[in-house]
């Protein structure tokens, strides 16, 4: 049945949502397990989101791991519901680098506007700067803590 619906130009992906195809290894779909909180892994293969970034491994605000509880938001927010990712390319880890969708939200949209990432506009192109803005006045996450200046490293974000 995917072969026909190939063939007629469209693929059927979760949530009932149709989606124009395209070069179908640019598509990876299945279960997630999540990596932290801007990687996920689909039938083995590691996928780093596009778009934005959370904190790195280490890292602490006012006693709390903020690397643990993103990834751990990030893993409530897909549960086992099947992730969707169309594909960019790679990074520099040899990742695939992706926007992926969960139940039709966008984790870019999910992780920044619960407040666990931030957008990042040299790979968004500002797609998340409106939740980010949000998250921020409703001191949602991170910036509902006292954070270090450096939690974010020393990665420029403008």
């Amino acid at each position: 049945m995917i072969l026909l619906l190939a063939a007629c130009g469209q693929l059927n992906t979760d949530a009932g949502r149709t989606v124009p195809a395209g070069d179908p290894s640019d598509r990876i779909a299945g279960v997630a397990s999540v990596i932290d909180g801007d990687t996920i892994e689909i039938h083995g293969q590691p996928i780093r989101l596009s778009g934005f970034d959370s904190p790195e491994r280490g890292k602490t605000c006012a006693g709390t791991n903020v690397y643990q509880r993103a990834a751990l938001y990030l893993s409530d927010q897909i549960g086992t519901r099947t992730v969707t990712c169309n594909s960019t390319g790679k990074d520099s880890y040899d990742r695939a680098v992706a926007t992926c969708r969960v139940s039709g939200a966008d984790l870019g949209d999910l992780m920044v506007g619960g407040g666990w990432a931030r957008d990042w506009p040299k790979y968004s192109q500002g797609a998340y700067a409106d939740a980010e803005v949000r998250a921020r006045a409703a001191r949602k996450g991170v910036w509902n803590l006292e954070c270090p200046d450096d939690l974010w490293g020393n990665r420029k974000y403008d």
